[in-house]
């Protein structure tokens, strides 16, 4: 029978830290209700207070006392935890992006806290003596680079007719546009319409199927638009599935082209009417070597004139129906592209509690990523504002640091002689980017990833609502719910087992290199990758019970002579069970970090807003009412955004071709 060790913590009312972190001020930077709220949480307090007064708290007055003797009758665990949350999502840390000094000041936070514990280093690096020679020392930092925007370091383009020539002004008349390759190309140019290679009624850009070897295709935006500048063929607003732009690239290098060069129509009804696209600053840039521009429908007139040709004439006779491939007589074009994707050196930061006896050359993880998205660059509602990321995932960080604090303890108390496996505390950067340094950990471990037993992960563990708490991938350890059980009831916990990991963070890496893993999770919220998730909405003695749980787990797992049996996972998940968002699409994504753009399918449930829309396993998910979505987490902001009974656009790729489906969203708590 598995007994639970219990780290024991002394709680004060709720309310009580609910005020505290009120006056605290520290970070709290929304959500006041003004003198009334303050004087009911003051009430409230009181209240608390004296119901506590058996356990020898203190009474003060939550106005005359500091903060101090208010945390100090909350305990030592959630004076820590809470002095860790709140300065990693302090503004100071400027969201904790890789790339930005931010994340590098979390970095040196958390190695500061590993020494102080007595961690050992579990990295090596090549250190460079002042003789010049090198030795290998043990560091806490296990460097990466990871992808970052797109750099376009050459972008030209240039025009000749019979009479006349010009050369155009990369950002003012042209750019390289988005998915273009790193190449050069020359060739007459040719007018190939809205690049479809089939449409409604027989439709096509494509006529006689033209050989377009070696030209540079121009190309419209959009599809076929009627004399108000709307879709001919899409059912009410926006467009249908045949105006992506990725069809149209397939099928003109499919033909060979030398170069693209497309124009957004400003007659459009479409608030992007007229733009240039630029791939400055996107992650979409540098695959292939056809060299992609956008121009400017002002400078195609001017092209297209000086060869005696109508952009507006050729515009129309796209819009009339079928037609081929166009040579502009005596047009030429020479289109030059150069872009690289820059390198963003980033870090996991870890430590090592060191083992005893037998077990020590085996390990158990504990970690959390340390990553969020700083100014809201990628999977933000709020792009251009400061994301603290204090749930996501300063929360689990603090969680690593305190459980690190906890065990470090208990394991100087163990008795002579006693086995007990070595802990592995390790924080991952990237987890935002798709799960890059957990991925890169794996792939590259300090030892054999066989001497992992297992790995346990606290992802926004502050926001523990009402005692539930999720626990995701106990089905990857044959043993994991037995040994979890004793601990679960002692935290008091409502705890929601899931038998698969997901795939949204970053124990998944782990199970899919067959290390059984557990994610803690306490749900998602309104303020997920927004501006909102600030230090003082996080329930900081919600999270102390959560890493309270934790600690004592990985002590028993660590202390158990028999190692955890692995389970293949059925397959990667997205969804964290009841994720608190109004409305459920019901899709599993098949991946989370290739180079796609888009959300691939990889399972549909029954009776929800995907199913009853037809959405099926292999579709590509490419935008959501007309905004490219850039992953899960895309997807994710669009969800928390919609509620019950909107109607949502998605453009989907399926079997090569786009298409688009239109979903009625149902509410959540129905199936998934």
């Amino acid at each position: 029978m598995t007994t639970a060790r219990r780290f024991v913590l002394t709680f004060t009312a709720p309310a009580l830290l609910a005020l505290t972190l009120a006056a605290c001020a520290t970070g709290a930077r929304s959500g006041s209700g003004g003198a009334g709220a303050t004087t009911e949480a003051v009430a409230e307090a009181d209240a608390a207070l004296s119901r506590s007064a058996a356990r020898s708290v203190a009474r003060v007055s939550a106005l005359d006392a500091p903060v101090a003797a208010v945390l100090d009758a909350l305990g030592d665990e959630v004076k820590a935890f809470h002095a860790h949350v709140t300065t990693l999502s302090n503004p100071y840390f400027g969201g904790r992006v890789p790339g930005e000094p931010g994340i590098e000041a979390a970095a040196d936070y958390i190695e500061h806290y590993f020494r102080e514990f007595g961690l050992e280093p579990p990295f090596e690096e090549v250190v460079r003596t002042a003789d010049g020679s090198t030795v290998v020392e043990g560091s806490y930092r296990q460097p990466f680079t990871v992808p970052g925007e797109t750099v376009v370091q050459t972008a030209r383009l240039s025009w000749r007719s019979a009479e006349a020539s010009g050369d155009l002004r990369p950002e003012v008349d042209f750019d390289a546009a988005p998915f273009t390759g790193s190449g050069e190309g020359r060739g007459p140019v040719v007018f190939v319409g809205y690049g479809i290679e089939s449409g409604p009624d027989g439709y096509t850009s494509f006529e006689g199927d033209p050989d377009l070897e070696g030209a540079i295709a121009l190309v419209l935006r959009f599809e076929p638009m009627d004399g108000a500048g709307r879709s001919q063929w899409a059912e009410g607003d926006g467009w249908s599935g045949r105006a992506g732009l990725t069809p149209k690239f397939r099928a003109l290098t499919d033909r060979g082209v030398a170069g693209v060069v497309i124009v957004t129509p400003d007659v459009a009804d479409d608030p992007r009417a007229g733009e240039i696209m630029s791939v400055r600053g996107t992650r979409f840039g540098g695959r292939g070597e056809t060299p992609v521009a956008s121009m400017s429908p002002d400078a195609a007139r001017a092209m297209l004139a000086a060869a005696g040709a109508s952009f507006d004439d050729l515009k129309a006779a796209a819009d009339r129906g079928p037609h081929g491939a166009i040579p502009i007589d005596g047009l030429s074009a020479d289109l030059a592209v150069e872009v690289e994707r820059e390198e963003i050196r980033t870090a996991n930061v870890g430590g090592v509690l060191p083992g005893r006896g037998d077990l020590a050359d085996e390990y158990i993880v504990i970690g959390a990523h340390y990553d969020h998205v700083g100014m809201g660059q990628f999977g933000s509602r709020s792009p251009g504002s400061l994301h603290p990321g204090a749930d996501d995932n300063a929360s689990g960080t603090s969680g690593v640091l305190l459980a690190a604090e906890l065990l470090t303890t208990a394991y100087a108390d163990l008795p002579e002689g006693a086995d007990a496996r070595s802990v592995l505390f390790l924080t991952f950067s990237a987890e935002e980017m798709g799960l890059l340094g957990s991925r890169h950990f794996v792939d590259e471990p300090p030892f054999s990833l066989s001497r992992v037993v297992a790995m346990i992960n606290m992802d926004m563990i502050g926001r523990l609502r009402g005692g539930s708490l999720e626990a995701l991938g106990v089905g990857t350890g044959a043993e994991f719910a037995d040994l979890l059980g004793p601990h679960i009831r002692a935290s008091g916990l409502d705890v929601s087992l899931s038998e698969q990991p997901g795939g949204r963070s970053d124990h998944a890496s782990f199970s899919g290199a067959g290390v059984p893993a557990i994610a803690f999770f306490t749900g998602l919220h309104e303020d997920y990758h927004a501006p909102g998730d600030v230090g003082s909405k996080i329930h900081h003695k919600g999270a102390v019970r959560v890493v309270d749980l934790v600690a004592g787990f990985v002590f028993d797992l660590a202390t158990r002579p028999d190692r955890v049996t692995f389970v293949e996972p059925e397959r990667p998940r997205a969804r964290a069970p009841r994720m608190r968002l109004s409305v459920r699409l019901g899709i599993a994504p098949g991946n989370y970090a290739d180079d796609q753009p888009g959300v691939l399918v990889g399972g549909v449930t029954d009776g929800t807003s995907a199913a009853e829309a037809g959405l099926t396993a292999g579709d590509r998910i490419l935008r959501w009412n007309g905004e490219e979505l850039l992953g899960v987490e895309g997807l994710m902001t669009q969800l928390a955004a919609a509620k019950p009974g909107d109607i949502a656009r998605l453009v989907v790729l399926r079997d090569g071709r786009e298409i688009e489906v239109r979903v009625t969203l149902k509410a959540a708590g129905g199936a998934d």
